[in-house]
């Protein structure tokens, strides 16, 4: 079996001990195994809506030996693990507009989620707003040359997003000003410049640019 990407292992690593976990579009289940193998969960359902990938997955579980952890599951989104207690659901690999659709099916048999969005995180934590839900953590790291955030949601413990600046920077990231959060909203500026030259002066997309570029520029 590969070994995990960074990513992948910080992602694994928002796991808690004896956890019972989904891994939503698992693909070869490389999380379920690295979590299995280590004993570190209790049971994983592997969940995958297309087929192959998940036949792959069933040959890495069978290698292992570690059936009697993580079951394989073919469904779409949530719907392979309804009514099942879940502790951690982990859904990453998949832009914000997906994860969201996804939600959707949010239900009380899961405690906590762990997402890993490919773009606009902001997307995410405006449903943990709506839903009134925590972020127990947020994390931000860089993975060939791309920047993705981690956000682990709790139902009932947490940081609040309470308001713009929560939902754009997120409320944990932005107290902690780490060197990749910062790398990330410079690289916003730079674009937002960009387009802001190519837009009438006074009209009103240039000043939302204007704008978005002096709240970015006062956070970091």
């Amino acid at each position: 079996m590969e070994i995990l990407s960074e990513r992948l292992l910080l992602i694994a690593k928002q796991v808690n001990h004896n956890d019972v976990i989904c891994d939503i579009g698992t693909d070869h289940a490389l999380i379920p195994i690295y979590l299995a193998r280590g004993n570190l969960i209790t049971k994983a359902y592997a969940c995958d809506i297309a087929e192959q990938p998940l036949e792959q997955a069933k040959k890495n579980i069978a290698k292992y030996k570690i059936g009697e952890v993580i079951t394989p599951v073919l469904a779409d989104g949530l719907t392979g693990i309804k009514g099942i207690a879940i502790d951690s659901c982990i859904i990453s690999g998949l832009g914000s507009n997906t994860i969201l659709i996804i939600l959707e099916q949010d239900a009380d048999n899961i405690n906590r989620y762990i997402l890993c969005p490919n773009d606009d995180a902001n997307l995410i934590r405006q449903w943990v707003k709506t839903q009134r839900y925590f972020l127990e953590q947020e994390l931000i790291m860089k993975e060939n040359d791309l920047i993705y955030e981690i956000l682990v949601i709790n139902k009932s413990a947490g940081k609040k997003v309470k308001n713009q600046k929560d939902i754009m920077f997120g409320p944990i990231l932005r107290k902690e000003k780490s060197a990749i959060f910062k790398e990330k909203w410079l690289l916003k500026v730079v674009h937002f410049q960009s387009l802001l030259e190519k837009v009438p002066d006074k009209s009103a997309k240039a000043k939302e640019l204007t704008q978005k570029i002096k709240l970015i520029n006062k956070v970091i």
